[in-house]
């Protein structure tokens, strides 16, 4: 059955383009962040044939859409290809295959270790550096004032123990469990002055004073 998420018409393009033995929904449309801009990122399995990047249109909706043949995920497989699918929707799954890959891909996910109390010390101290070189006010300065902010929003996420889901994801809960920090790194993502970096660089920072010493 179609999830109440799935745009009309998508489900029936994808079953009788493909007849499918799974389609596994991710991204915006399988949990409840999509827009009308958004695309519906889906991957389809195959009894065989070949892979296929499906970007058609359909009603108003844009499809991402990979298609493989189940093959394609016999052993040895490898899970960190597929990190999306830990959090996939079941559209579709007649043989259970699909439900099979989402326990694989969250098994995987679940083994991977973390990032150690050092390691994090060592990304904030990169964060600050970056600060610095941003402060330079040239092309190059500006270029790294926007490379510290889309990775420190992942090292802030590691930080605080929440793992890291894309920007989309991450930005939502930063707004709903750190509304402090959410305010901070708004205020550098609309602002080019550096005093609004620096203040969320050091909120970021200040997160490394709990970690336990090595």
């Amino acid at each position: 059955m179609a999830s109440p998420l799935t745009p009309p018409g998508v489900l029936a393009y994808l079953t009788g383009a493909y007849a499918p033995l799974a389609i596994l929904a991710y991204g915006s449309y399988a949990d409840g962040s999509w827009g009308p801009d958004s695309d519906f990122d889906a991957l389809v399995l195959t009894a065989g044939g070949p892979e296929r990047h499906d970007m058609s249109v359909v009603g108003s909706v844009q499809l991402d859409a990979f298609v493989y043949p189940v093959s394609r995920f016999d052993e040895p497989f490898d899970p960190s290809a597929f990190p999306q699918l830990a959090d996939a929707a079941l559209l579709l799954d007649t043989e259970g295959r699909g439900q099979t890959l989402i326990d694989r891909v969250r098994a995987w996910r679940a083994t991977q270790p973390l990032p150690t109390p050092e390691e994090l010390r060592s990304q904030a101290t990169w964060c600050r550096k970056m600060l610095r070189r941003a402060g330079r006010g040239d092309t190059e300065g500006l270029f790294r004032w926007h490379w510290v902010l889309v990775d420190s929003l992942e090292i802030f996420c590691l930080l605080a123990g929440q793992p890291y889901q894309g920007p989309k994801k991450s930005l939502r809960w930063l707004a709903e469990a750190r509304p402090e920090a959410y305010a901070l790194y708004s205020a550098a993502l609309a602002r080019p002055e550096l005093p609004a970096l620096e203040r969320w660089i050091a909120h970021l920072e200040g997160l490394c004073a709990s970690l336990p010493q090595t």
